[in-house]
């Protein structure tokens, strides 16, 4: 059995690499679940409706030019759609690291939240903004 530990994500949003300061990445790529039961079943029957995908994480909190807050703040009030790009590894895209990309909007921003003396970390969530959803490119 082969098996694969996530050490090395590459993590791109709106063109700026911060996989330096984020430490949790998840990709969710869905469909909703649609009834199609008819009078005279006896069983349900469900199909697939629209996809949804959604990216989260959690990111250590910078406020150097460049980086966590200069990178998010922005969007916030931003209603145009940005790309956002995880990879398993910081390698090139290819058929053993493909992409993830996703035309996304962020809806939450909390610029600081933590505890004393602990590291100020913000989760983040990126919802799909396109018709394109969630895409896998190798190239």
């Amino acid at each position: 059995m082969s098996a694969f530990t996530l050490t090395d994500a590459l993590i791109i949003i709106n063109g700026v690499t911060l996989s330096d300061h984020i430490n949790q990445v998840k990709v969710e790529d869905n469909r909703e679940a649609k009834d199609f039961t008819t009078f005279g079943a006896t069983s349900k029957i469900v199909g697939k409706g629209l996809g949804d995908g959604k990216i989260t994480m959690k990111i250590f909190q910078d406020f150097a030019s460049g980086k966590t807050h200069a990178t998010l703040q922005p969007l916030i009030g931003s209603t145009t759609g940005i790309v956002v790009e995880v990879r398993a590894t910081s390698a090139a895209r290819s058929a053993t690291n493909p992409a993830v990309l996703m035309t996304a909007l962020m809806f939450d921003y909390n610029m600081i939240d933590g505890s004393v003396g602990e590291p100020s970390t913000i989760d983040v969530e990126f919802q799909n903004a396109s018709s394109a959803g969630i895409t896998y490119p190798t190239a």
